[in-house]
């Protein structure tokens, strides 16, 4: 596949181009890249074929932007969940539960967008690698960014002992969102389930990374 830019925001009614938009989320979730048309598509937006193609010009161009917009949302989202709060925690102990818990939020919040990233995981080989950059910068790269700074802070603060920030917040994610992203998906998990998984990552994070007395 060729590399594509994104379309221009003023092409076509915004009405017509949102409806593009979130059918495609939902079909490229549901049917994978490789299976999904532009037919399908422009189905489900309820659009006819060529107002698709007057808002995106190929599948990889609309893929991309819906991919882009879906990443750069959930990695709003995750930041502004920790800003606030990190404000109102009180301690290390809860500063680390506020980051654990927008880390598995995030994922159950955002279920089309994690759809489509089981896509990306699946079918990586059908995307270029400006496609999956672009991805990485909007979404993933923005989450640890945040997750390093924030345990840095801490770093800093004596509240934790940890040489390499990086791959600090690599455990830290893992801790934290192992239990929740493989639990059962028949089901809800409740907020009480997410608190005790993420308090006892917490408490085993902690535990790792003290400070040397």
């Amino acid at each position: 596949m060729s590399e594509t830019s994104h379309p221009n925001p003023g092409r076509g009614r915004p009405a017509k181009r949102d409806a593009v938009v979130s059918a495609a989320r939902v079909v490229f979730g549901r049917d994978g890249y490789a299976r999904t048309t532009m037919d399908t598509i422009a189905r489900e937006a309820e659009v006819s074929t060529r107002t698709l193609y007057k808002h995106f010009g190929s599948k990889e161009e609309l893929f991309s932007f819906v991919l882009e917009q879906s990443a750069t949302r959930v990695a709003d989202a995750f930041c502004e969940y920790v800003t606030e709060g990190w404000a109102r925690a009180d301690g290390v102990t809860e500063q680390l539960s506020v980051i654990g818990r927008a880390l598995v939020a995030h994922r159950l919040d955002f279920p089309e967008h994690f759809t489509l990233v089981r896509q990306i995981d699946a079918e990586g080989r059908h995307f270029p690698r400006a496609l999956l950059d672009a991805w990485q910068q909007a979404g993933p790269m923005r989450v640890q960014a945040e997750v390093v700074r924030r345990l840095q802070a801490l770093v800093d603060r004596g509240d934790l002992r940890a040489a390499d920030p990086d791959r600090t917040a690599l455990h830290f994610t893992a801790l934290t969102t192992f239990e929740s992203t493989n639990a059962s998906t028949e089901r809800t998990l409740t907020a009480d389930e997410i608190a005790a998984m993420v308090d006892d990552a917490v408490h085993t994070f902690r535990y790792g990374y003290q400070p040397a007395t």
